[in-house]
């Protein structure tokens, strides 16, 4: 007798089994695995981060200083602190409109060297990976360096007054130090060597991602090549430079190291920006609460500021692609 042959019914089935009912599959474990590994990060966020910010936000509404006892025994004032800033305290008004100007000073010649660089590295030339990493090499300096060495070039025997005499006559060297427009140009200059390099990477990153296709149609329907970088890059750039903008004016609204470094705010109050006016406030004056107010006022003034830069690419960076 022949043995029975197996047949395709008779055959076990080896495949998945469907989940009952056409519901989702059992959910893994490696969900709750992760919570577990982030949850320790979560709470040291929540108290170095967190808890702070609260504490000053509830410190901004009393009149507590360290001199004055525990703080929640201090007297609650509402919007007391708020109001006398926005209205009377023009030293507050003074060193937002100062660090304002010397933003847009800054921000405006940081752009320009760096889409020049940029540019400039878009060609071929010898030497051109080592004077990369020159360029960059500001950027990586503490900001505490940067003006601790121009203070030392802005001395009045230091090497920039040398070169001055050296090229201009024996009686051109200039207290920098001691005249407003003078001090308000050297942190300028300051700012301005140590934070071009990021524009410059930022800006040649965006150069290079540029595509091929718009560059070759415009060429091909006859622009020149002035034509081409301001109709054709420069709009495709857009994002790129609101991007880098953004970043950077998050960055020189804080500037306190410089200008602490090179005029301490001086001379009198030429070169006081706003955060070196809330560091008086509070570690000179020990006004904790008044200068915790300042502070929530400069950080709603930087959240609407960045809104309206990001206004004209917010949807463009938003955007799902699917």
């Amino acid at each position: 007798m022949n043995p029975p042959v197996a047949t395709s019914s008779d055959a076990p089935d080896l495949s998945p089994a469907a989940p009952h009912g056409g519901g989702k599959p059992p959910r893994a474990k490696g969900g709750s695995i992760g919570l577990a590994l982030t949850l320790p990060g979560q709470i040291v966020s929540v108290l170095v981060l967190v808890i702070p910010l609260l504490v000053a936000l509830y410190m901004s509404f009393t009149d507590w200083s360290p001199t004055r006892g525990s703080l929640f025994d201090a007297e609650f004032v509402g919007f007391e602190n708020y109001s006398e800033l926005l209205i009377w305290d023009t030293r507050f008004l003074y060193a937002v409109l100062r660090t304002l100007c010397i933003s847009a000073v800054c921000l405006a010649l940081e752009f320009t060297f760096g889409l020049s660089l940029a540019v400039l590295f878009m060609r071929s030339f010898r030497g051109k990976s080592l004077l990369f990493s020159a360029f960059l090499t500001p950027m990586m300096i503490l900001p505490v360096v940067v003006g601790y060495i121009f203070w030392m070039l802005f001395q009045s025997s230091g090497p920039v007054n040398q070169i001055l005499e050296f090229v201009l006559g024996p009686d051109m060297a200039m207290e920098w130090f001691r005249s407003a427009p003078l001090a308000v140009l050297a942190v300028i200059i300051t700012e301005v060597w140590h934070w071009t390099p990021l524009f410059f990477l930022i800006l040649l990153s965006g150069l290079n991602s540029v595509p091929e296709n718009p560059v070759r149609a415009a060429v091909i329907l006859g622009a020149n090549p002035r034509q081409v970088f301001w109709r054709v890059i420069m709009p495709t750039l857009k994002p790129v430079i609101i991007v880098a903008f953004v970043i950077r004016a998050m960055e020189i609204i804080k500037l306190f190291d410089e200008v602490f470094m090179l005029t301490r705010g001086g001379p009198g109050s030429a070169t006081e920006t706003i955060s070196l006016y809330i560091y008086k406030l509070a570690f000179n004056d020990f006004q904790l609460a008044y200068g915790a107010a300042a502070a929530f006022l400069v950080l709603l003034g930087a959240l609407g500021l960045i809104h309206l830069l990001l206004m004209p690419v917010r949807n463009q960076l938003l955007e799902v692609k699917r």
